[in-house]
């Protein structure tokens, strides 16, 4: 956002602040913090809105920058400086100020998907905490500047909110069996002729879905019929599917439950009434974590 927009994160709120202001201020309620929250963050979506509408409406030629600096060794800075603010708005006036907005919640949504991600993957490193709080600062901008709801589908409410969903520590692994097959020749490959450390010559040939018997990929520089010295890989095939279970950690630390139908009754207790189709704001993600959950063992 501030590589491809310029935009000025000087007093940009943190989720680190706001849990820190809310416990200095004793708001202990969950009505309290969330007054508190929407106030600090919906001045903070004002003042990026009107830099993008400014961005957005502005020439080029109107810039105004910040004073220069005034030493030798700032001169290359300066003129460096110059060339992006200008190269910066440049961009901004070749687009529409809700297409601008629209890019920039994409972007920062993208952000949290990867954060997440890191997460699971790093979860029983010594970075699991700062990858905890990475993703929780994440959340706290894309909540507070965009804003979340929950998803109303088949008439019923879901949890869709990533940062949520993240706090629940678990998985699916699938039960399976299937044959795995020489890419070079397409038999069992724990009984075919070839090892898998050594290099053969092979003629490329692609399959009917365009996939590379070399690498395995369907967009590759190899040429259909091109001989190329290659190593065997395994090529899953004749899967069949026996169980899923769900499990505190899946093989696949990607494998995680995408959303969780919400209990209407409580739905309708926190919001003082069934919300009836209506759509629903989501503020989680701004507030103080409130730990992670797992299932119990005798599920596992």
């Amino acid at each position: 956002m501030a590589l491809t927009w310029g935009l000025g994160y000087s007093g940009m709120p943190s989720w680190e602040i706001t849990t820190e202001s809310i416990r200095r201020q004793g708001l202990l309620s969950m009505k309290a913090q969330q007054e508190y929250l929407l106030r600090v963050w919906s001045r903070e979506k004002l003042r990026l809105r009107r830099e993008v509408y400014r961005r957005t409406h502005a020439s080029p030629l109107n810039i105004k920058l910040p004073a220069p600096r005034t030493s030798r060794t700032s001169k290359l800075f300066n003129q460096g400086y110059v060339v992006l603010a200008k190269g910066l708005d440049v961009y901004a006036c070749d687009h529409k100020e809700p297409e601008a907005w629209r890019s920039l919640e994409e972007m920062a949504r993208n952000s949290l998907a990867r954060a997440v991600d890191a997460f699971n993957f790093l979860e029983d490193t010594d970075l699991s905490e700062l990858a905890h709080l990475h993703a929780h600062k994440v959340a706290a901008l894309v909540g507070g500047v965009f804003g979340c709801n929950v998803e109303c589908s088949d008439g019923s409410y879901w949890d869709i909110c990533q940062l949520s969903l993240m706090h629940r520590r678990c998985g699916m692994s699938a039960g399976f069996t299937a044959t795995r097959r020489c890419s070079l020749c397409n038999d069992d490959i724990d009984l075919c002729a070839h090892l898998l450390d050594t290099l053969y010559e092979v003629q490329v040939q692609r399959g009917s879905d365009g996939r590379c018997n070399v690498c395995g990929r369907d967009s590759c520089p190899h040429a259909d019929g091109e001989a190329v010295l290659a190593y065997p890989h395994p090529v899953m095939s004749d899967f069949e599917l026996h169980e899923v279970s769900l499990v505190r950690r899946p093989r696949d630390p990607l494998a995680r439950i995408s959303k969780l139908e919400l209990d209407p009754d409580l739905l309708a207790r926190t919001l003082g009434g069934s919300p009836d189709g209506r759509d629903v704001s989501c503020y989680r993600c701004l507030h103080p974590c409130e730990g992670f959950t797992s299932i119990p063992m005798e599920i596992c």
